[in-house]
C-alpha cells in the first residue's frame, strides 16, 4: 500500500510540474506598455529608445484602421492597418513571443512604407488586442498568418502582392506558414531570428539558461501541451515548412543572439528549396540586426522586394 501511495504522489508531482511548466511558458501574460517613454527607459530596450519612439511618432501621424478577423479556432484576431496611397503591395508583420509591435516592429515601419507598402501590424493570438489565452509558438499562429493574408487579399484584391514578415516567434510563424496554400498573392517572406520549432527552442533554453535536463523536462511539458493546448512541441517546424515551398525567403539573424541561436536560422536556410538569402549581423543580439546595421538591413530588404515583385507570383 505504501508503494501505491508513493507512486500516486510521484504521478501527482509530475502532473503538477507539467501543468506548471505549461502555464509558465505558454499562458498569456500582460506585456509592458512600451509606448510609454518612462516604461521604455526602465526596460532593457532603453538603448534603442530613439528609433522606437521615432517609429511610434511616425505611426501616430498616419491614418490607421483597426482590422479584426476570426481565426480557424474561433478567436478574434486584431491588427492595425496602415494604408499607403502609393502602395505597390502590402506587408503583414508579426511580433515575437510575449512581446509587442512597439518593441519588435515599430522602428522599421516607416521604411517599409517608404519602400511602397501598406502595412498590417498584427497582434499575435494571446497578445495585445487579439483574443486567446494560449501561445503555441507558431503551431497555430501559422494558420493565423494564412487567415490574415486571405483577409487582406479580399480587402485589396486577389492580384495585390502581399509579403509576410516577422521577428523571433513572428519569424517562426511566417516560416511555418510558408508552405500553406493561400487565397492570396503572397510573393515572399521576411524572417528575422526565428527558431525552428517550439520543441527545439524550449530544449535549447532549458539547457542553456535554466540548466534543466532538456529531454525529460520537455517531454513532460509536451504532455500538457497536448492535453491543455491542443498542440505538440514538435508538431511542425520551419525546416519542414520551407522545404515544401517555392516562395522567396529573406533570412536575418544576429551573430550574438543568445536567445535563439543563429544555427536555427541557418538550418531553415539550408532546407529552403526556393529563392533564398541569408544575412547575419556581427555583434547583433536577439532581434537587433536592424539596429546593428540599419543601412545593410534596409538594402537587403529593397533588393528582396524588388526581385520578388519583378517575378511572377509564387503559389
Amino acid at each position: 500500500m505504501l508503494f501505491v501511495w508513493i507512486a500516486l504522489g510521484l504521478l501527482l508531482a509530475l502532473a503538477l510540474t507539467s501543468v506548471g511548466m505549461f502555464l509558465f511558458v505558454f499562458y498569456r501574460r500582460a506585456v509592458e506598455p512600451y509606448d510609454n517613454p518612462e516604461t521604455l527607459d526602465a526596460s532593457r530596450w532603453r538603448d534603442y529608445r530613439e528609433p522606437i519612439l521615432a517609429g511610434l511618432a511616425w505611426l501616430k501621424a498616419q491614418p490607421t484602421e483597426r482590422m479584426e478577423i476570426e481565426s480557424f479556432d474561433g478567436l478574434r484576431l486584431s491588427g492595425l492597418w496602415v494604408p499607403n496611397p502609393a502602395a505597390r503591395g502590402a506587408i503583414i508583420l508579426f511580433h515575437g513571443y510575449r512581446s509587442s509591435p512597439v518593441i519588435d516592429l515599430t522602428a522599421g515601419l516607416q521604411h517599409y512604407y517608404a519602400m511602397g507598402f501598406s502595412l498590417l501590424i498584427c497582434d499575435q493570438r494571446a497578445h495585445g488586442k487579439s483574443g486567446g489565452r494560449i501561445i503555441t509558438m507558431g503551431i497555430k499562429e501559422r494558420y493565423d498568418a494564412k487567415a490574415w493574408a486571405e483577409a487582406l487579399a479580399r480587402k485589396l484584391g486577389r492580384e495585390t502582392p502581399i509579403f509576410l514578415g516577422g521577428v523571433s516567434m513572428g519569424a517562426a510563424t511566417v516560416l511555418m506558414a510558408s508552405n500553406l496554400p493561400m487565397e492570396a498573392n503572397v510573393r515572399g517572406i521576411v524572417a528575422d531570428c526565428g527558431f525552428t520549432s517550439p520543441g527545439d527552442i524550449i530544449r535549447y533554453l532549458m539547457r542553456r539558461h535554466y540548466h534543466v535536463p532538456p529531454r525529460p523536462a520537455a517531454g513532460l511539458l509536451n504532455l500538457s501541451c497536448r492535453l491543455l493546448g491542443g498542440f505538440g512541441l514538435d508538431q511542425w517546424s520551419t525546416v519542414r515548412a520551407v522545404a515544401e515551398t517555392t516562395r522567396p525567403i529573406l533570412f536575418f539573424h544576429g551573430e550574438e543572439d543568445h536567445f535563439v541561436p543563429k544555427e536555427m536560422t541557418e538550418a531553415a536556410y539550408r532546407a529552403c528549396r526556393g529563392e533564398k538569402t541569408l544575412l547575419e549581423f556581427p555583434g547583433a543580439g536577439h532581434g537587433l540586426s536592424y539596429m546593428a546595421d540599419t543601412p545593410r538591413y534596409l538594402a537587403a530588404l529593397r533588393t528582396f522586394f524588388d526581385a520578388a515583385l519583378a517575378d511572377a507570383p509564387h503559389e
